[in-house]
């Protein structure tokens, strides 16, 4: 799993491949990435070598300010018999949704935090501890930086 934040003038280009050549395997990539002026290329490869294999590639990305968000997944079935899905979506925060939560006692800067701190939820199982309050501090010092 990964998460992405580019600032002005930085340039990631990162990704991730997972190949599954044993019966039963199971595999998800999930990458989240926000672009306030930076350029954001995400990919995503999941290789499907044997029959048997699940797989699934999630990709999102979020445009806060001029920037570049692309998302590139790769899915390569070479045998019947493998289940393979992906998803990928690009866009900025939904005017709606800031408004519903400024309706409700928050004001611009809140909602667009609120809305940046849920896209970036990502579960990361078996993290320790210590490595997610790391994740969360670096998360909310970055969006510090955004607003």
């Amino acid at each position: 799993n990964s998460i992405l934040v580019a600032s002005k003038g930085s340039y990631l280009d990162v990704g991730s491949r997972i190949i599954l050549d044993a019966p039963g395997t199971r595999a998800e990539i999930i990458s989240r990435g926000i672009t306030y002026g930076g350029t954001i290329i995400a990919r995503g490869d999941l290789v499907g070598k044997v029959a048997g294999i699940k797989a699934h590639l999630e990709c999102k990305g979020l445009i806060l300010n001029n920037g570049l968000m692309k998302a590139i997944p790769e899915l390569s079935g070479f045998v019947p018999g493998v289940e393979m899905s992906h998803e990928a979506a690009v866009g900025k925060i939904d005017q709606r949704e800031i408004e519903y939560l400024m309706a409700r006692g928050l004001d611009e800067e809140e909602a667009i935090s609120t809305i940046v701190r849920g896209f970036l939820n990502v579960n990361i199982e078996g993290l320790p501890p210590g490595l997610q309050e790391k994740l969360d501090k670096t998360i909310s010092e970055t969006q510090k930086d955004m607003m």
